[in-house]
């Protein structure tokens, strides 16, 4: 088994860019948690035909929720929310197959965060409970600055406080011909004078159908480096013209569209989207109280990308901060948990979902589901331990040197 899942994840990555290649796979050998979180594809592929995960009412999903994948981002209004903030496997789906997910990567990562076995399962039955409660009741929220509580509403404000000229004069320099984006071998890598002319060329088409072409005017295109499972896949920060550099200026993010690699185990027929980036800008608005800022599809040769600000990196929870700390992490769990519950009834009635009726009537008959939940996400984090161990050894081998 162990070896058929190092086939596995080698033959998911083929013909992805070798340097990023090389750090997703360093990066999954560094411990479990990140091995999960870039083998989204044997995740879903190891669920029974039957599982009773199926048996949940359909809705919109996030298709890959773990802890890293909920952060805060700046709306189209410029307020910043806290919910979902990456979208690359997004589908319809039956609602569990996201809280299975989340719980499972508080399992895996309970060792990250000096959690005991039995500490990270009580945080698992705290998020079950209060997203099948949340269910239950209906009704719909979000979670922003003024809503939030504890750590999340701390955070928040943090955030809140950070200015897009501070990001820009961070990752901008002042040269000859102009402003340029800092290159640190880390997080940005230079691009090909060829690949950026096709860049330019390409957003600069797609820009004259705006209202405000000259917005997106491009200034300078460098490789980026973030994320764990689509690492691999091409994606580049731009710099454009925005309101005026240097200060008006606006970094954006571009990023190549996979197909969900959860769509091929999913037992619900799927909408036939004009592209991959179609799914994600639509799928994002849908779960999203109010999507992110200037987020729109484009496509550059034969591959299709989605455009949206850059959002710091920062803006994420470092959850080690917690350090075993239970109850602290506790309310950032059942505050996740509502924005699960929420963002499914959001989507409620939409191309395929099911209705809020449908949750709602769910929510109160589904005591057995519950109860398979934390057990059935426990054996598969054993799983987990053992594919990873099986992987390590693989790649220090060099199986998967490139």
């Amino acid at each position: 088994m162990q070896k058929d899942s190092n086939e596995k994840i080698k033959n998911f990555n083929r013909g992805r860019y070798a340097k990023t290649l090389k750090i997703k796979y360093k990066l999954m050998r560094e411990d479990k948690y990140k091995f999960l979180r870039a083998t989204t594809h044997l995740f879903y592929e190891d669920i029974p035909a039957g599982s009773f995960l199926f048996d949940s009412p359909c809705a919109w999903i996030c298709g890959d929720l773990h802890l890293e994948n909920l952060g805060s981002f700046k709306a189209d209004n410029r307020v910043t929310y806290f919910n979902v903030n990456d979208f690359d496997e997004c589908l319809l789906a039956p609602c569990l197959l996201d809280t299975y997910r989340l719980i499972t990567s508080v399992l895996v990562s309970a060792s990250n965060f000096k959690l005991t076995t039995a500490s990270a399962e009580e945080l698992c039955r705290v998020y079950i409970d209060t997203y099948f409660r949340t269910l239950q009741q209906g009704y719909i929220s979000t979670l922003e600055k003024e809503t939030a509580r504890g750590v999340i509403k701390k955070f928040l404000k943090n955030v809140s406080r950070r200015t897009r000229k501070d990001f820009l004069k961070a990752h901008t320099y002042k040269k000859d011909d102009g402003y340029k984006i800092t290159i640190d071998e880390t997080h940005t890598l230079p691009v090909k004078s060829s690949k950026k002319k096709e860049i330019i060329t390409h957003v600069n088409k797609w820009a004259k159908q705006k209202s405000n072409p000259g917005f997106y005017e491009v200034h300078d295109v460098v490789f980026r480096i973030a994320g764990t499972s689509s690492l691999g896949l091409e994606r580049y920060v731009l710099l454009v013209e925005g309101w005026g550099p240097p200060n008006g200026a606006f970094l954006l993010d571009l990023k190549e569209c996979a197909p969900s690699c959860a769509a091929q185990y999913i037992p619900v027929k799927q909408p036939l989207w004009r592209d991959e980036a179609e799914r994600l800008v639509e799928v994002q608005k849908r779960i999203l109280s109010c999507p992110p800022a200037l987020l729109a599809d484009i496509h550059l040769e034969q591959k299709s990308f989605i455009l949206k600000e850059l959002q710091p990196l920062a803006d994420r929870i470092n959850y080690t901060i917690f350090n075993g700390k239970v109850n602290k992490l506790k309310n950032m769990l059942e505050d996740m948990a509502e924005i699960s519950a929420w963002d499914n009834l959001r989507t409620s009635g939409r191309q395929g979902s099911d209705i809020a009726d449908e949750f709602i009537n769910y929510a109160i008959t589904s005591s057995s589901a519950k109860k398979q939940l934390l057990k059935t996400a426990f054996d598969y984090s054993n799983t987990i331990d053992l594919y990873h161990k099986s992987y390590c050894k693989a790649y220090d081998k060099g199986y998967f040197q490139l």
